[in-house]
C-alpha cells in the first residue's frame, strides 16, 4: 500500500527551511500492526520507519533483487544526472541495497499506477516535476515526496517527485539533501522528531545522512537487516 511522504517548504524561508510531513493512509494500517507517525519523537540519533511488520521489524525492499528504477528527465535541472548519481551511491553504500538504472521515461508521476508503464524490470519512477504541475508545488507547499507501495510485505514499487523550479534554483548541498531525504523515504525511512538527522520531520538543514539516519538504513538492507538467502 502507498506512503507519501512529501518534503514541506516553510512560506516566510522557502529556499532555506523545510518542513516534512509523512502522510499514511489509513489504508495502511491493515497491513501492518505498527505505522509510524508523522514525526516519531525518539531519543536523539535515532530512527524510524514507515511501515513495521507485525515482529516490530521494518517493511523493506527484497535485498536479492536490484531495484530497477527508470527516471524522466525532462524538466530536470543541469547537474542532475551526476546528484543522482551521488545520491543513489550513498543509499546502496548505507543498506546495502542495489539499484539499477533502467533508462529514462516520459512518463510523470500522476498516480501509482505510473510504474505500470515504465521500461520492463523497473519499480521505481523519479521525475522532477514542474510546479504549475504539481498542486503541492503550486501552493508553496512541498519540495519533493515519495511513494514507496508495499505487496506481500516488502516493498514492490515507488514514485520520487522532486520539485523542478526549486531544484533549479537550489545549491547541489540543497538539493542533495532533499533528493538523500525522498531516497531514505523510499527504501522505508520514516520521519523523525531530530533536528539533527536529516529524516527529521520538523525542519532540519541537514545535507547528508546522520549517525540515526544511518543506523535506520543499514535495517532496511543487508548491511545489518534482511539478508539475501
Amino acid at each position: 500500500m502507498p506512503v507519501t511522504s512529501p518534503r514541506r517548504r516553510s512560506r516566510i524561508r522557502a529556499a532555506a527551511l523545510v518542513v516534512l510531513a509523512l502522510e499514511v493512509p489509513l489504508a495502511a494500517a491493515l497491513f501492518v500492526a505498527n505505522t509510524v507517525s508523522p514525526a516519531r519523537a525518539l531519543e536523539p540519533g535515532a530512527h524510524a520507519f514507515l511501515q513495521e511488520h507485525p515482529d516490530g521489524t521494518p517493511v523493506t525492499w527484497d535485498p536479492c533483487s536490484p531495484i530497477g528504477y527508470a527516471v524522466n528527465w525532462d524538466h530536470a535541472p543541469d547537474g542532475a544526472l551526476a546528484l543522482l548519481g551521488e545520491a543513489v551511491n550513498t543509499v546502496e553504500d548505507a543498506t546495502g541495497l542495489t539499484f539499477q538504472a533502467l533508462g529514462s521515461t516520459r512518463v510523470s508521476p500522476t498516480s501509482a499506477s505510473a510504474v505500470d508503464v515504465l521500461p520492463a524490470g523497473a519499480e521505481v519512477l523519479i521525475s522532477w516535476v514542474p510546479g504549475a504541475d504539481e498542486q503541492l508545488y503550486r501552493d508553496g507547499e512541498a519540495l519533493a515526496w515519495a511513494r514507496p507501495t508495499a505487496t506481500g510485505g516488502v516493498w514492490t514499487r515507488g514514485q520520487v517527485s522532486l520539485d523542478a523550479d526549486y531544484f533549479a534554483e537550489a545549491s547541489h548541498e540543497q538539493a542533495r539533501g532533499t533528493l538523500l531525504h525522498e531516497l531514505g523515504h523510499l527504501v522505508g525511512l520514516g520521519h523523525v522528531d531530530d533536528p539533527g538527522q536529516l529524516m527529521d520531520g520538523g525542519g532540519s538543514r541537514g545535507r547528508v545522512y546522520q549517525q540515526g539516519d544511518l543506523e535506520g538504513l543499514a535495517e532496511l538492507g543487508p548491511r545489518s537487516g534482511p539478508r539475501c538467502a
